[in-house]
C-alpha cells in the first residue's frame, strides 16, 4: 500500500513554537510554586492554534469554560530543577540539549495525564494536548491543555462548551470516524457522508525512548498502519487492497518525536470519494459515493 503521510501540527522545539529562556545564572533559588499570575488548572481560553503555541498566559482574558471556548487548562507542573540549573550553566550546544531535555520532560508529563483527564486515548479523537510554557520560562513551570480540532493536523481548533473532562468514554462524539479533503486540508467527517478515508487506529512505536531517526520512523509507520489497516479490513497480514493506502498521523519530525509517546493515528485512504465504512470489508467492493 502506499503511504499517505499527513504531518501532525504540534509545537515546534526550537523557534517561535517555544517561549524559551533567556536569564541565566548559577546557583539561583528557583520557586517550587507558580508565578502569581499564572493560570490555574481548569482555565479555558478562546485562542487559536497560532496564538496557543506562546506561552502562558495566552493573550486574552479566561473565559468561563461553559460558554464557547477552544482550549482548557488540564495539568500545570514543573520541570526537575536539576535541569534547570544544568540549562543556566549550559554553554554552546549544550544550550539545545537542556532545552530539549526540559521540553520533552513538559511534554511528556502533558501526554501522561492528558488520557486520565479525557478519560480515554487521545489519539483516537478529535483533541490536540498541547504543552506550553508559564511565563517566566526561567522557573520551569508549564501548562498541558486539549482543544477540539476540526482535522487531523490538528492546526485549527474548534468551539467547545463545557469541560473535557472524562469526555472519551464508550461512544464519545469526539471519536475519530472518517477523514474528508478540504481544498490541501483533511478535515473530521462522518462516514456516512461523503469522505476520503478512515480512521482504523493506534500503532505504536518501540522500544519507548527510542532515538529519532527519520528514515526509520517512516519505514515502521508505513508497517504498522499497514498491518493495523488489514486488521480493520479483516484481510490477512498477507493480504492487501490496491484501491486503499495506509496513512499515518504522528511525530514524524525530531522536534514532535521528543518527549512524545511514539503513537500514530492510522488511516485507510481512498482516491475515490466514499459513502460509507470499510470496517470489516475485506475484498469487496468498496462504497464508492459516486
Amino acid at each position: 500500500m502506499k503511504r499517505v503521510a499527513i504531518v501532525l501540527a504540534v509545537l515546534a522545539l526550537i523557534g517561535g513554537g517555544v517561549y524559551w529562556m533567556y536569564e541565566r545564572g548559577q546557583g539561583r533559588d528557583i520557586p517550587s510554586t507558580p508565578p502569581a499570575g499564572a493560570p490555574a488548572e481548569g482555565t479555558c481560553y478562546q485562542v487559536d492554534a497560532a496564538g496557543a503555541k506562546a506561552a502562558l498566559p495566552w493573550d486574552g482574558r479566561p473565559v468561563d469554560c461553559a460558554g464557547a471556548h477552544t482550549v482548557e487548562l488540564f495539568h500545570v507542573g514543573q520541570v526537575g530543577k536539576d535541569l534547570l540549573h544544568r540549562l543556566d550553566d549550559a554553554k554552546g550546544e549544550d544550550v539545545k540539549i537542556a532545552q530539549a531535555l526540559l521540553y520533552a520532560q513538559a511534554r511528556r508529563a502533558c501526554l501522561v495525564t492528558g488520557p486520565i483527564f479525557l478519560g480515554g486515548g487521545w489519539h483516537e479523537a478529535k483533541v490536540q494536548i498541547i504543552a506550553s510554557w508559564i511565563k517566566p520560562a526561567t522557573d520551569g513551570f508549564f501548562g498541558c491543555a486539549v482543544a477540539e480540532v476540526t482535522g487531523p493536523t490538528g492546526d485549527r481548533f474548534a468551539q467547545h462548551t463545557g469541560s473535557l473532562k472524562g469526555a472519551l468514554g464508550a461512544g464519545s462524539p469526539l471519536a475519530i470516524a472518517c477523514v474528508k479533503k478540504d481544498g490541501e486540508q483533511l478535515r473530521y467527517a462522518g462516514c456516512g457522508e461523503s469522505h476520503d478515508g478512515e480512521y482504523t487506529g493506534v500503532y505504536i512505536i518501540t522500544p519507548p525512548e527510542a532515538p529519532f531517526d527519520e528514515a526509520a520512523v517512516q519505514s515502521a509507520t508505513a508497517k504498522g498502519c499497514t498491518s493495523v489497516g488489514l486488521r480493520y479490513l479483516g484481510l490477512p497480514e498477507d493480504g492487501g487492497r490496491d484501491d486503499l493506502s495506509a496513512g499515518s498521523v504522528g511525530p514524524k519530525t525530531s522536534a514532535d518525536w521528543l518527549g512524545s509517546d511514539q503513537a500514530f493515528a492510522c488511516y485507510l485512504m481512498s482516491p475515490k470519494p466514499l459513502k460509507a465504512s470499510v470496517k470489516g470489508l475485506g475484498k469487496g467492493p468498496l462504497p464508492l459515493a459516486v
